[in-house]
């Protein structure tokens, strides 16, 4: 029980400390979407993005 208690303290001090870290522009207000080599660079898994019909 106590390892238990050990890892979700530690689980939770790890995320707030990424969310910390993180940039704001990914998850304030300032966010204006993927950069576009991302993008074009994962194009091929999801498609145009444009849609069918």
């Amino acid at each position: 029980m106590i390892v238990l208690i050990v890892c979700l303290i530690a689980s939770m001090a790890i995320a707030a400390v990424r969310l910390s870290t993180t940039p704001e522009e990914i998850i304030g207000d300032g966010f204006h979407g993927l950069p576009h080599t991302f993008i074009e660079s994962h194009r091929s898994e999801y498609g145009s993005g444009e849609p069918s019909g």
